[in-house]
C-alpha cells in the first residue's frame, strides 16, 4: 500500500464518522450496481443501471459504470468523503486490451463454451498445478478461453497487451493503470495460489506470461481515480482504488460468512456456493475450487453452478417475479421435479458439458411452473452443499445468503425447507456491499473480520418447517434419482 495513503487514512478499529464512506461497484452480467456505505454498513447512496447495448462490450460496461458512479456520488452530502472504491465482477470472463487499454473484441464471457477442448489440453499440461490446488480447468476458466483465442484468433492474441478480468478492466478505466489483478480473479487465469506466481508451464502452451496481469492480494492500493473523472463527478479530493474480488467472493463477505465452518450462497444469475475452511480442500473431479482468503489466512472452497436467476429470465421473460411470488404461496410444494438449466452444460455440483435441464411432470399453470423452477434451484443448492460435505468441507446448520434471489421471501422459505437449513440474509445483501466492506477493512478497520462484525447486519432469518421438510425430502430423493439415471451424478 502507498505509504502516504496508509499514514493519512489507516485508523485502526473505531467507530466511523458518517462522513467516512466506502464505495462498492458491482459489474454484473446485466448491468451495474453501485453502493456507498458508512462504517456501520448503512447505505449513504446507491445507483443501478442495466446494459442498453451488448452485455459483452467492455466499452459499454464502462459507459454505464461511469454514469452510475456519477449518479450515486451526486447524492452524497457535502461533508461525505469516499475513502475507498473497489470493483467486483464475474470470474472467468476475459477482456483483451491493446497497448492503449482499449478492448480489441467483445469479452469472452464466463459461460462461453469456446475453450472446452482447450481445457483438456490445460488439464494435461498443467496437471501439477491442478493436483496442487485441487481443481480442473473447464470452458468457464479464463485460461481456457485465452488458449482458444490464441489457436483460433491469432491476430487478436498478438495485438493483446493484457488479458484482464472485467474487474481489472474497470479498475484500468478508473485509474489509467494497466495490468493489475487480484488473486481471486487470477485463479481462473491459472495463477498458482500456493507458490503465488504464474506457472512457467503456461509459456509451454505459447501463452506469454507478460500478457497476464500482475497479481496482488485483494484490497491492495492501485492508484487514485483519474483527475478528469473526479472533476466530472464534482469531487475535490482523491478517491483511492483498491484491487477487487470475484462477485462470488464479495458476496460471501457481504453475507458475513468469513469464519471457519460458515457458508454462504450468492443467488444471482447463477448460483455461487462458498464455505470457509482452515486448509485447502481439493476435489479430484474438478467440481469446485478454493479461493484464497483475501488476507491469505484461510480458504474459501466452493463453486459456481450454471443454474440460478437466469432460468427465470429465460423461461418467464418480462414477468413480474413479485407478482408470481404472491400467487404461489398456496401452491407449495409443486408436483414438478425441475433441473433449471437453460443452457447446455453444467460445472457444479457436477461437471458435464452436455447436461441439459428438464421438467418432470405437467404444470397446471404458469405459476406452478415458476414454483417448480424456484424449487429446482434449491435442489441444486442442496446437492452442492452435500457434495462439499462429502469431500470434507465443514458446514453448519446455518447458511448466509445474498444476491438478487435472496430478496424473495418465498424463495427463502422454499430453500430453507428443501435444504433443512436456517437461512440468514443480511440487510444489505449485495456483492457491491462485499467490496465496500473490503475497502473499510483496508482504511477504517484493522481486519476483514472486524469490518464484517461492524458492517454486516442480519435482517431476515428463515427456519425450515418440519412438515414441508418431510415432503421435500421425498421430492429431493426423486430429483437425485433422475440425475443418476441421466448419468449426471
Amino acid at each position: 500500500m502507498d505509504i502516504y495513503y496508509e499514514r493519512t487514512y489507516k485508523r485502526g478499529e473505531r467507530k466511523a464518522k458518517m462522513s467516512e464512506l466506502f464505495l462498492g461497484l458491482d459489474l454484473g452480467t446485466q448491468g451495474v450496481r453501485i453502493v456507498i456505505v458508512d462504517g456501520g454498513g448503512n447505505i449513504a447512496s446507491s445507483a443501478e443501471d442495466i446494459f442498453k447495448e451488448s452485455p459483452t462490450d467492455p466499452s459499454h460496461w464502462w459507459e454505464i459504470a461511469k454514469d452510475s458512479l456519477g449518479s450515486a456520488i451526486s447524492r452524497l452530502k457535502r461533508k461525505d468523503k469516499i475513502l475507498s472504491l473497489i470493483v467486483t465482477s464475474t470470474s472467468g470472463t476475459v477482456v483483451c486490451i491493446d497497448d492503449d487499454g482499449e478492448p480489441l473484441i467483445p469479452a469472452l464471457m464466463y459461460n462461453d463454451p469456446r475453450g472446452f477442448e482447450e481445457s483438456k489440453i490445460l488439464n494435461e499440461c498443467l496437471k501439477d498445478l491442478t493436483e496442487k490446488l485441487g481443481y480442473k480447468f473447464n470452458a468457464s476458466y479464463a485460461l481456457s478461453k485465452i488458449l482458444w483465442l490464441k489457436n483460433n484468433l491469432p491476430e487478436i492474441y498478438e495485438k493483446t497487451r493484457y488479458f484482464l478480468s472485467p474487474t481489472d478492466f474497470i479498475n484500468l478505466k478508473l485509474t489509467g493503470i494497466l495490468g493489475i489483478t487480484d488473486h481471486t480473479n487470477a485463479l481462473k487465469f491459472g495463477f498458482d495460489l500456493i507458490d503465488y506466481r504464474w506457472p512457467s508451464k503456461i509459456e509451454e502452451l505459447g501463452i506469454e506470461i507478460n500478457k497476464l496481469p500482475k497479481v496482488t492480494t485483494p484490497g491492495e492500493f492501485i492508484g487514485n481515480v483519474k483527475r478528469e473523472l473526479l472533476e466530472e463527478f464534482g469531487i475535490n479530493y482523491d478517491i483511492p482504488v483498491f484491487t477487487g474480488l470475484t462477485d462470488g467472493t464479495s458476496g460471501q463477505i457481504a453475507s458475513g460468512a468469513v469464519k471457519i465452518g460458515e457458508s454462504s450462497t450468492t443467488l444471482g444469475t447463477t448460483l455461487v456456493i462458498k464455505c470457509v475452511s482452515s486448509s485447502l480442500i481439493k476435489d479430484p473431479l474438478g467440481r469446485f475450487y478454493s479461493h484464497l482468503h483475501p488476507e491469505k489466512k484461510s480458504w474459501f472452497p466452493g463453486g459456481s453452478s450454471n443454474v440460478g436467476g437466469e432460468a427465470l429470465e429465460k423461461v418467464f421473460p418480462g414477468e413480474s417475479y413479485k407478482e408470481f411470488d404472491k400467487r404461489i404461496e398456496n401452491l407449495i410444494p409443486s408436483p414438478l421435479i425441475v433441473y433449471p438449466l437453460v443452457r447446455e452444460g453444467e460445472r457444479f455440483p457436477f461437471v458435464n458439458p452436455k447436461a441439459v435441464g428438464f421438467v418432470i411432470g405437467y404444470p397446471s399453470s404458469k405459476e406452478e411452473l415458476y414454483l417448480g423452477y424456484l424449487e429446482g434451484v434449491a435442489y441444486v443448492e442442496r446437492l452442492c452443499y452435500e457434495m462439499l460435505s462429502k469431500i470434507g468441507v465443514e458446514s453448519s446448520d446455518t447458511i448466509y445468503t445474498v444476491g438478487g434471489g435472496s430478496r424473495s421471501p418465498i424463495w427463502l422459505k422454499i430453500r430453507a425447507n428443501i435444504m433443512n437449513k436456517i437461512l440468514k440474509r443480511p440487510r444489505n445483501a449485495t456483492s457491491g456491499m462485499g467490496v465496500a466492506i473490503l475497502g473499510a477493512s483496508k482504511t477504517l478497520y484493522s481486519s476483514l473480520d472486524s469490518a464484517v462484525s461492524y458492517m454486516v447486519k442480519i435482517d431476515t432469518e428463515v427456519e425450515p418447517d418440519k412438515g414441508l421438510v418431510s415432503i421435500y425430502e421425498d421430492r429431493y430423493r426423486k430429483f437425485i434419482g433422475i440425475l443418476s439415471e441421466k448419468g449426471y451424478i
